[in-house]
Order: C-alpha cells, then sequence, then structure tokens
C-alpha cells in the first residue's frame, strides 16, 4: 500500500468547541467545513473532526455495528522541530481548553510531550534532536 494522503477522523463531541481548540488554540490553518466535516491540512496528513454522532454514519458504511467511539482511542504522533515549539504548543493546548497529563520530559534520547484535546483525543509530539541534527541524506547515491 502506497498512500497519496493520510487522513485521520476525529470524532468530537461539540464540533464548535473543537474548531476554536484546533484552529485558534493550536493555530492550525482550517481548510473549511464541508459536509458538518472540520478540515484541517497538516504537512502528510488531512485532519477532518466529524461530530460523534456522525461516526454511526461511518460504521455503517463500512458494514460494521456502529458504535460511539470512547474518547482516547487513537494516539496522533507529530514530530516536532524543536523543544521550544513543543513546550510552546503544549501551553497554547492547555490554554486553549486542552489538557497535558504531565509535563515534557525526555524519553530515550527524545524530548516527548503530551496533550489531550477537548475530547479526550491524546496527542504525542516528539523532538528528537538526534534526527533533527543529522544532515539530509544523499538522493543521489
Amino acid at each position: 500500500m502506497r498512500p497519496k494522503t493520510v487522513v485521520v477522523s476525529l470524532p468530537v463531541e461539540d464540533p464548535e468547541r473543537s474548531l476554536r481548540f484546533y484552529r485558534d488554540g493550536l493555530q492550525l490553518r482550517t481548510d473549511g467545513v464541508e459536509d458538518g466535516i472540520i478540515l484541517f491540512e497538516l504537512p502528510n496528513l488531512s485532519l477532518f473532526l466529524i461530530e460523534r454522532g456522525e461516526y454511526a454514519s461511518y460504521a455503517e458504511r463500512a458494514g460494521i455495528t456502529p458504535s460511539v467511539p470512547a474518547p482516547g482511542a487513537l494516539i496522533v504522533s507529530c514530530a516536532i522541530g524543536s523543544r521550544n515549539e513543543l513546550d510552546d504548543t503544549l501551553s497554547r493546548a492547555v490554554a486553549a481548553g486542552g489538557s497535558v497529563p504531565r509535563p515534557a520530559d525526555t524519553y530515550d534520547g527524545s524530548y516527548m510531550g503530551y496533550f489531550a484535546d477537548p475530547d479526550g483525543h491524546l496527542w504525542e509530539l516528539v523532538f528528537n534532536a538526534r534526527t533533527e541534527s543529522a544532515p539530509a541524506p544523499d538522493v543521489d547515491a
């Protein structure tokens, strides 16, 4: 499989609250709302926010028994460009109504932090100084 685009759809309780969190709080650029789905285009990822109740229609289309998903049922991981950017993102997440379960810390050579959005979806932010400072691979070799 070689996907051209990866899309993650997060079911949310209150789309307007989630829009404010991601757009205003985390400063993600939104591509608008289409058919009730709030669209965000990130590098290498399309993030869709769908109303939690709409999840059932997707499940039915897939031929599975619809159920309301539990908050925090997945983790979205992102590589971050610096320790300062990671810390700043965690601060903005809290100011926008999210939570940080514990302070950012170093783990296995990486600086890592976590935040949960207002619906409990967990985001993992990782700054790895070893890979960020490594020279770019020679693609012509």
